[in-house]
């Protein structure tokens, strides 16, 4: 081997070293990163002993869906981060609402509504998380147009927020709640199919059971 052949192959060989020390650094900073985002979310569910486990719930059931509909790795990771911060904004609703051993009366409730806006604003000084702000924001739209902030319907809500939505519904009904016991699976699953195409987007609903029948056929086997 010439001495300029030993230059060359020293040259790619410190590339490709570092090459490999940047994916490794990148892999420990996103690894932080969604340490991080995960630490905020599991803060705010601390303040709620009913809404332990929450976060991972719906993100798990979110990625569920994304996988039935094909979601790219992009959109993937983007369902993921919003999943895990749909409801940072609570950290803006005080204690005697967000605890409250009982429904929620009408201004009550307009207030625990303004979660989804606190989550936004939260978020917007956050560069790196702008693009999930949509999930964040809109994940109580519903699809006739009646839900909430912004009155979105149909293909105007943001899709990781119909997926978030279909997911956060459904563990809300089958977890204990203060003022009422969990329901069953099965009955969850039948509100969330009559309830599709006017709360919920129909497709997503249909794929998310889907993945519940493929867990259930998994689990079996």
């Amino acid at each position: 081997m010439s001495d300029e052949d030993r230059d060359v192959l020293s040259a790619i060989t410190n590339q490709v070293a570092s090459a490999i020390e940047n994916a490794n650094l990148y892999h420990e900073l996103k690894e932080t990163f969604y340490g991080t985002a995960q630490a905020l979310a599991e803060t705010i569910e601390k303040r709620d002993p009913y809404t332990g486990g929450h976060t991972q719930r719906v993100m798990s059931y979110s990625l569920d869906i994304g996988r039935m509909m094909g979601l790219s790795d992009h959109d993937t990771e983007e369902l993921r981060l919003a999943a895990i911060l749909h409801d940072i904004g609570k950290i803006g609703v005080r204690d005697s609402i967000l605890l409250k051993n009982d429904r929620l009366d009408v201004d009550e409730a307009l207030i625990m509504n303004q979660h989804t806006k606190f989550g936004s604003e939260i978020l917007a000084h956050i560069k790196t998380l702008h693009h999930i702000i949509p999930g964040v924001r809109n994940h109580h739209e519903k699809f006739d147009g009646s839900g909430y902030p912004d009155g979105l319907s149909g293909d105007a809500i943001p899709l990781i927020a119909r997926i978030i939505a279909v997911a956060d519904t459904f563990d809300a009904m089958t977890t204990d709640r203060p003022y009422r016991k969990a329901l069953p699976r099965q009955t969850a699953v039948d509100e969330l199919i009559r309830l599709s195409g006017t709360q919920f987007d129909a497709e997503i609903v249909l794929h998310f059971v889907r993945s519940l029948s493929m867990m259930k056929e998994t689990a079996c086997c």
